[in-house]
């Protein structure tokens, strides 16, 4: 019996020990190659097919330029890569030219599928539910929302706007589409078309409401954090920063003396934005207390912003070469500098 009763321990503790390594092991199990870094998109050339995918390890201790080629037989991404989106394991890559949107695996880069059906000029990407919002603009005719189902990325249906279909964003289960911009004078001075952000229920996928912003300056981004949507709009005196919520309701924060601004992003709980003098800013998303100076100014064009786990990524975007990316810590202090690919435009947590 005591020998019987010894191995009986020895085993259980053996057994104890496998499961355990077993499930560390799952735990611990790498998804891919880009899994915990920053993924960067280079937007290419107009009329040549340079968009691109960079790759950033978070720690900035190496990166990679061309993992969408490299990990699908070195195939062409397109011209003109404007944004992407994520879903589960998957990324979304919008590419405007040649109207399509690369499905692929989000730590492999390896390509899953391809949406083409019914894309004119796709731009901006959102999801909830079983579906897929895609808006499209090709700044004449063309100004709409398409829905696709996630689970076969089949068409449902679109819904047509009248001036704009540009940034989109999903808060609280609540699709808000921007459906206003700007237009240029015979001098190429910008002008606002209006101030209308379009709500949609993704239960019905029918539109709710239309939001008119109370200002008379440009909208400038739209992006969504902890169920509500955020919009900067901005005029050449002062900007605005509106918080909606997922029925419609909105308040708006006026910061007084920025002028120009744009980009508008949040990273642990602070808004961050730049300005038309290069100049970024930062601010509590629950203070009413406005920045009277920024962060620091950059010498970069600012083409691409993003700001993710305390780190300030700027793009120096070039059309006709390599772009260069400029890191920063949100004191200011340059961190690291690197060459990505042409036209970066956008940096995104993976």
């Amino acid at each position: 019996m005591k020998i019987s009763k010894i191995l009986s321990m020895a085993f259980a503790a053996i057994l104890l020990v496998n499961v355990s390594c077993s499930r560390d092991e799952e735990v611990t199990q790498p998804k891919g190659a880009y899994e915990n870094g920053i993924i960067i998109a280079n937007e290419g050339g107009f009329s040549t097919p340079t968009a691109s995918i960079s790759f950033t390890k978070e720690d900035l201790s190496s990166q990679e330029n061309n993992i969408f080629s490299a990990n699908n037989n070195s195939a062409i991404l397109g011209n003109v890569l404007q944004s992407i989106g994520f879903l589960g394991d998957n990324a979304y890559l919008v590419c405007n030219i040649p109207n399509k949107i690369e499905i692929v695996n989000r730590y492999s880069f390896k390509k899953v599928s391809t949406i083409t059906a019914e894309l004119d000029n796709p731009r901006y990407i959102a999801f909830s539910g079983n579906y897929v919002y895609v808006t499209n603009n090709n700044f004449s005719k063309i100004r709409k929302l398409n829905i696709y189902k996630n689970t076969d990325n089949s068409f449902v249906k679109s819904i047509n706007f009248e001036k704009y279909a540009e940034r989109i964003v999903e808060a609280g289960g609540s699709i808000f589409i921007q459906t206003d911009g700007s237009t240029y004078d015979s001098n190429w001075n910008e002008l606002p078309t209006g101030h209308s952000i379009s709500l949609l229920k993704s239960s019905s996928n029918n539109l709710e409401k239309t939001i008119t912003l109370t200002d008379d300056g440009i909208i400038k981004d739209l992006i969504s954090s902890n169920g509500f949507a955020y919009v900067l709009s901005s005029t050449a005196t002062e900007s605005y920063i509106y918080k909606i919520s997922p029925e419609g309701a909105f308040t708006k924060t006026v910061l007084t003396g920025i002028n120009g601004a744009s980009k508008l992003r949040i990273d642990n709980n602070n808004f961050y934005f730049n300005d038309n003098k290069k100049n970024i800013y930062s601010m509590s998303i629950s203070s009413t207390n406005i920045p009277t100076k920024p962060i620091f100014t950059t010498t970069a064009n600012m083409y691409g912003f993003g700001v993710i786990n305390n780190k300030i990524y700027v793009s120096n975007a070039s059309f006709s070469q390599d772009s260069d990316v400029f890191v920063y810590n949100t004191s200011g202090t340059q961190l690291k500098t690197f060459k990505t690919g042409v036209g970066t435009n956008g940096f995104y947590k993976n």
